[in-house]
């Protein structure tokens, strides 16, 4: 039973629109302001008043107890960043999991030591890595504002700056915790965009040596930023950028409007740094933009509306503010037909009917009397590979935990030329994804016979379901967008098995690593297969 409670109006996200191409949802959140995606574009962030909320597909809405102004989530949708009201009624700094009560609530993460008791804010994280390490903003003992890194084994520190008595903040962080980007301000108190790679302070300027303003997102693996406020003399306007190693810092022009040229913001960028999605403000309204080096600076709702997405009758789309790692999924918020909420657009067509699942492993014990694989000695390499398919999929708790029929044909289980395959059962046998159940991620073949009478294998693996890496395995039980390799790193218990007599006798292996990626236009996960700056 999870423990995370939902919303009564909001327990479903209501699918307002639709096309052949893709989905456009609307998350029924009133009020709140979509801060993030996951790397497949299946969980969101949201900020709400005084509230932490969190969206997944299939599953809705859910709010997370004790935790306010939810900022972004790391990759795999665990954990969020926000803060907290302490004990003497101070906001500080913390991080929290869908399932936070189940683990004690939000891991409270705190204020500067010294930090002015009673002045309301201390301190308020706004991204987390896939590492754990936290990033934000926090006040010190003299009441001066700066960015901070926390991690659970150093915990908070200062990052350094090139003005550090001027107020700083620390606004993203990439996937692996080396790239944190942010501002730090000038001496007349305008913000300097900010980038910190492994600890060292960037300040970022145009071609001129003129300092851009605030960088506000990083992508997940690091390699591009995007920010606000850079001065375009031509059109006299304040232009969203984009700034990687290769290219340095680029204005991405403004929105052509009724009004002439008008300003534009970065918000949230694909990790191939090809899909950039912001805001513009036009007539003193906010609009919602997408920036591609093809189609350049566009209105959001074109962009959609050019990918097969149709935006529904009574939506004004104000901002992007979340994007997956490809680029293909897109969340922001807007004017409802009924309410200021947020939304989740995606573009991609019709799910893959298939993946394919490859796992790895070694022997470690075997004394089978019989059967192909009798005899192996320990260090024997065994691989298992087949296809699991989406069609007749067994739904044991939406959104947390579906089993996926193996093609049988395609099952082959080898090692040192001996090769086995499975047999129909009753119920299978099923390929069972379950994610975040009740905090850690699993993949599952429970025992199944295989055609070698008396004998069966099962594969089982959980992912850690504490610490940095909970959760972390993939951000839906669907199977289509899993497109990962898991490592051991990974693993908090990994078993794999064939046994015979009930246990009697067994070859037993250590899983080494398991793979599952989509069977449908694989170049579509490979993100830099034709150069960093591919068009998608």
């Amino acid at each position: 039973m999870l423990a995370t409670r939902f919303l009564p109006a909001l327990t479903l996200a209501l699918a307002s629109g639709s096309s052949a191409g893709g989905t456009f949802t609307d998350l029924a959140t009133p009020g709140a302001q979509l801060t993030g995606l996951s790397h497949n574009g299946r969980v969101a962030s949201l900020y709400g008043v005084d509230t932490g909320w969190r969206w997944a597909k299939d599953v809705g809405v859910t709010t997370i107890d004790g935790l306010e102004e939810a900022g972004s989530l790391n990759s795999w949708g665990q954990a969020l960043a926000g803060g907290i009201t302490d004990g003497d009624g101070n906001q500080v700094a913390a991080l929290a999991n869908s399932n936070s009560d189940l683990v004690g609530g939000p891991l409270v993460i705190g204020a500067w030591p010294g930090g002015i008791a009673g002045s309301g804010f201390l301190s308020r994280a706004y991204g987390v890595s896939d590492t754990g390490v936290a990033v934000g903003l926090a006040r010190d003992d003299a009441g001066r504002y700066f960015a901070f890194r926390w991690s659970d084994t150093e915990g908070m520190t200062k990052l350094p700056v090139n003005r550090p008595q001027r107020s700083s903040r620390a606004n993203g962080i990439s996937a692996d915790g080396h790239v944190i980007v942010g501002w730090n301000d000038q001496d007349n108190g305008s913000r300097t965009g900010v980038i910190w790679k492994d600890g060292k302070a960037i300040d970022l300027v145009d071609a001129d040596g003129v300092p851009v303003g605030e960088a506000t997102a990083v992508s997940r693996n690091g390699r591009v930023v995007v920010g606000e406020r850079m001065f375009d003399i031509a059109t006299f306007t304040m232009q969203a950028w984009r700034w990687t190693e290769e290219t340095g810092v680029q204005p991405l022009g403004c929105l052509p409007s009724s009004f002439g040229c008008d300003a534009t913001s970065a918000r949230a960028v694909s990790d191939d740094g090809n899909v950039i999605v912001g805001d513009s403000m036009s007539g003193g309204t906010y609009v919602a933009t997408a920036w591609t080096p093809d189609g350049g600076m566009q209105h959001l709702a074109d962009y959609f509306a050019a990918n097969d997405v149709a935006v529904p009758t009574g939506w004004n789309l104000q901002s992007g503010s979340g994007i997956s790692a490809d680029g293909r999924t897109i969340g922001g918020w807007g004017a409802g037909p009924t309410a200021f909420t947020s939304f989740v657009a995606d573009l991609r067509g019709p799910a893959p009917a298939e993946a394919i699942v490859e796992a790895r492993g070694t022997v470690f014990w075997n004394d089978l009397p019989e059967g192909p694989f009798a005899g192996l000695p320990e260090g024997t390499q065994v691989t298992m590979t087949f296809r699991a398919t989406t069609a007749d999929a067994v739904e044991i708790e939406p959104g947390r935990h579906t089993g996926y029929p193996i093609v049988l044909d395609s099952f082959r289980l080898e090692a040192d030329g001996a090769g086995d395959t499975l047999v129909a059962t009753a119920a299978g046998p099923l390929l069972r994804i379950a994610n975040d159940y009740p905090l850690s991620d699993g993949i599952h073949i429970f025992e199944t016979p295989t055609a070698t009478p008396g004998q069966a294998m099962e594969f089982e693996l959980f992912g850690k379901g504490s610490g940095p890496l909970a959760g972390a395995l993939f951000d839906s039980d669907d199977l289509d967008r899993i497109n990962r390799t898991f490592g051991p790193e990974f693993f908090e218990k990994a078993a794999w098995s064939v046994t015979q007599g009930g246990g009697e006798f067994g070859m037993y292996m250590m899983i080494d690593s398991v793979d599952i990626h989509d069977d449908a236009a694989p170049a579509d996960d490979t993100i830099f297969s034709d150069g960093f700056d591919a068009r998608p």
